[in-house]
């Protein structure tokens, strides 16, 4: 099939000849010439077919699907750990404020850190024996296990905080009895001790686009 290009630069072609032949002011004719080229030269390159759409066979189409489904599975159970790390960290922030407020005493921190420190020691554990589907392709499967091993590493780095903040609330081993001095000491803690965070944005958008179907309109 003929460009429509080529067919507009060869009407554009006629047209500034004839007009250069019957236009009596030969300087207005070539200057209409000159605005009718520039014209369809911006034309032709603003022009462009769009390129077809990259045409996925069936079974690909299948396979990305299946994919799909087996990550999904996959990050439900994942979700749910995601969930109790944020759950555990946010209490331990409420017990560390509730004490630092003098709403409870250096004994009842105590207490709930350690009660926090074995959920937090459940959850690593746990998660110490997640592991990717041994169904997802190799990209996929070395995505789910970078992103695993983060949030394994961040799992870990928040255990240690909590089990050193209530070790510094132990009542039997305080450096100080004035509240103040006590709260101070938990708060350096938390500040030192705190994860950096879990970094898994780069991972989640990359399986996020091997797991999506290709638009094929």
């Amino acid at each position: 099939m003929v460009s429509i290009k080529y067919v507009l630069a060869i009407l554009a072609a006629v047209l500034a000849y004839m007009l250069y032949r019957h236009v009596p002011n030969r300087k207005v004719a070539v200057l209409f010439c000159l605005t009718l080229i520039g014209a369809g030269a911006v034309f032709a390159f603003s022009y462009q077919t769009k390129p077809a759409a990259p045409v996925i066979r069936p079974e690909e189409k299948a396979e990305i699907q299946q994919q799909q489904q087996i990550f999904t599975d996959w990050y439900t159970g994942y979700k749910k750990n995601i969930d109790q790390l944020d759950y555990n960290w946010q209490l331990y922030h409420h017990i560390l404020a509730d004490f630092k407020a003098d709403n409870i005493s250096i004994q009842t921190t105590y207490v709930r850190l350690t009660q926090l420190e074995g959920d937090a020691a459940q959850l690593r554990d746990s998660l110490a024996q997640l592991e990717p589907p041994a169904s997802l392709t190799d990209a996929n499967y070395d995505l789910t296990a970078t992103v695993i091993k983060k949030t394994r590493s961040y799992a870990e780095e928040q255990y240690k905080a909590i089990n050193d903040t209530r070790n510094a609330a132990d009542p039997a081993h305080l450096l100080s009895n004035r509240q103040e001095e006590q709260s101070r000491r938990l708060e350096e803690i938390m500040i030192m001790e705190s994860p950096t965070g879990l970094f898994t944005a780069t991972e989640i958008a990359s399986l996020k686009d091997n797991l999506t179907v290709p638009d094929e309109t």
